[in-house]
């Protein structure tokens, strides 16, 4: 799978709603669009279920637990050291 096709998707969702600090998220809506988008580059329903609800689910969550990403920095998701 291909760490940078999974970011580039998710940082290409609309953010619906987003809080930063201590319990920082991003949430995007949880529909059919933004499933086959992240289907496409090999992230499974489940994954996407483990974070959220049937409305939203947490990209921030995701991209972290799942080891796509390791920073958010300038409004975008980025992995600095994994990819390396």
């Amino acid at each position: 799978m291909n760490r940078q096709a999974v970011l580039d998707v998710l940082n290409s969702l609309e953010v619906v709603d987003q809080i930063g600090g201590e319990s920082p998220y991003i949430l995007v809506a949880n529909n059919e669009e933004n499933r086959m988008k992240l289907n496409a580059v090999g992230v499974t329903d489940e994954t996407i279920t483990r974070y959220g609800d049937d409305e939203t689910f947490c990209i921030l969550a995701l991209a972290f637990s799942e080891g796509y990403a390791d920073e958010y920095r300038d409004g975008k998701l980025v992995l600095w050291w994994g990819g390396r």
